[in-house]
C-alpha cells in the first residue's frame, strides 16, 4: 500500500487529545458526569491509531534501524521538551511552597529516558504512563520485522490476545500472571493495538474481510473483558460505558477503512491532531497544578472560565512545542542519526 497521510487519523488524534484534556480538567469534579469522564477512553483510541500507523510505517521500511531512527526522532524531541518544561514548573512550584522534596533531578533524568517504569521512578506527569506501553509496542513490532516474522503477525496476534484473556480469567499461578501482565504493560492493551493492525490490513488489501473482522471482534470482546483488571478507565467509568465507547471507536475505524469517515476532516480537528502529541504530554500538570488553581483561588474565576483559559494556554504551548521543536528538530535528529547509522553499515 502506497504510504500516504490519512487526514482522518489526524482528525481522530485531535479528537482523542481534546477528550483526554477535558477528562483531566473535570475528573475530580461533578462536571465529569456531563460526559467528560468518557474522555478517559481517548487513550484507547490513540492505541488503535498506533497499531494502524505502525504497520503502515514498517511496510515502507527497509531496515529495522531505519524504523528505530524514525521513532526516536519523531518522539523524543517533543517528549524531552515537555518533560523539561514540566520539571521546571514543578521546581518553581517547590521553591514557592518551600517544599524541595516535590521533585528531584533523578526523577527528571529518569523520565527523560521514557523507560522510567522499569527504573522504578515515578512519572513527572500523569500522561507519561502510556509512553512505556507505546515503546514496548514499537520494540515488539521491530523485533517481528527484524526477524521477518511479520508474515505470521495474524497468528501471533490472535494467540497473544487469547493467551492474555486466559491468563486473567484462568490463572495458573496468580503471582506469576500478575508479574507478567503488570511487568509488560503492553499486554494489558494488546487487543487495541492489534485491532489497529487488522484495520490497516483491511484497508490495504480489501480481501479476507470475514477473517479480519472476526479477529477484530475478538479484539473488541477481549479488551472489554479486560476492563475490570487494567487501565485507568475502570476508576472513572463503568463497564457498560467503556464497552459502548470501544464499540464506537471500532465502528469509527470501520467507517474509516471503507472511506466513510471523510466528514470528520475539519480544520480545527486537523490542527489539534497536528499538535496532539505535545498537547497530550503538556496539559495536565500545567493546567491542574498551575493555571486553573491560580485562576480559581487567586482571581475567583469560575471553573469553566478557568478551564477555557487553561485549554487555550495548553494549546498555545503545544503549538509552540510542535512547530518550534518537533517540526524543526525531529528532522535534524533524524538526519544526524541516519548519518551515524549509514557509517556503521
Amino acid at each position: 500500500m502506497k504510504k500516504k497521510r490519512f487526514r482522518e487519523l489526524d482528525a481522530l488524534r485531535g479528537l482523542a487529545a481534546i477528550m483526554i484534556v477535558l477528562f483531566h480538567y473535570t475528573m475530580s469534579r461533578n462536571e465529569a458526569h456531563f460526559g467528560f469522564k468518557l474522555g478517559v477512553t481517548g487513550v484507547d483510541l490513540f492505541f488503535m491509531i498506533s497499531g494502524f500507523v505502525i504497520l503502515l510505517s514498517l511496510e515502507h521500511t527497509k531496515k529495522s534501524g531505519q524504523f528505530i531512527i524514525n521513532r526516536i526522532s519523531r518522539l523524543y524531541p517533543t517528549y524531552w521538551t515537555c518533560v523539561t518544561i514540566t520539571f521546571t514548573l514543578l521546581v518553581l512550584h517547590g521553591i514557592y511552597k518551600m517544599d524541595f522534596n516535590r521533585v528531584s533531578i533523578v526523577q527528571y533524568l529518569g523520565n527523560m529516558t521514557m523507560f522510567q517504569f522499569y527504573l522504578k521512578i515515578p512519572n513527572l506527569d500523569g500522561p507519561y504512563w502510556t509512553m512505556i506501553v507505546e515503546m514496548l509496542f514499537y520494540i515488539f513490532m521491530v523485533l517481528l520485522f527484524h526477524f521477518k516474522w511479520l508474515i505470521h503477525l495474524d497468528k501471533i496476534g490472535v494467540l497473544l490476545t487469547i493467551l492474555i484473556v486466559a491468563m486473567v480469567y484462568f490463572p495458573v499461578h496468580d503471582v506469576w500472571v500478575s508479574r507478567v501482565l503488570y511487568g509488560v504493560p503492553l499486554l494489558q492493551f494488546w487487543p487495541l493495538f492489534f485491532s489497529g493492525i487488522l484495520f490497516y490490513k483491511i484497508m490495504a488489501n480489501r480481501t479476507h474481510l470475514t477473517k479480519y473482522y472476526g479477529m477484530i471482534i475478538l479484539c473488541l470482546v477481549s479488551q472489554i473483558a479486560l476492563f475490570d483488571f487494567f487501565g485507568q478507565s475502570r476508576f472513572f467509568i463503568n463497564f457498560w460505558e467503556y464497552a459502548i465507547m470501544l464499540i464506537l471507536y471500532f465502528s469509527i475505524f470501520s467507517l474509516f477503512v471503507h472511506g466513510k469517515l471523510k466528514f470528520i476532516i475539519r480544520k480545527p480537528l486537523l490542527f489539534l491532531g497536528k499538535i496532539s502529541f505535545a498537547l497530550y504530554l503538556i496539559h495536565q500538570k500545567l493546567s491542574m497544578w498551575f493555571v486553573i488553581p491560580i485562576l480559581n483561588n487567586r482571581l475567583n474565576m469560575n471553573f469553566w472560565m478557568a478551564s477555557a483559559i487553561a485549554l487555550i494556554c495548553s494549546i498555545g504551548l503545544a503549538t509552540c512545542i510542535t512547530y518550534l521543536i518537533e517540526v524543526r528538530y525531529s528532522k535534524k535528529m533524524k538526519n544526524k542519526l541516519y548519518v551515524i547509522f549509514n557509517k556503521q553499515h
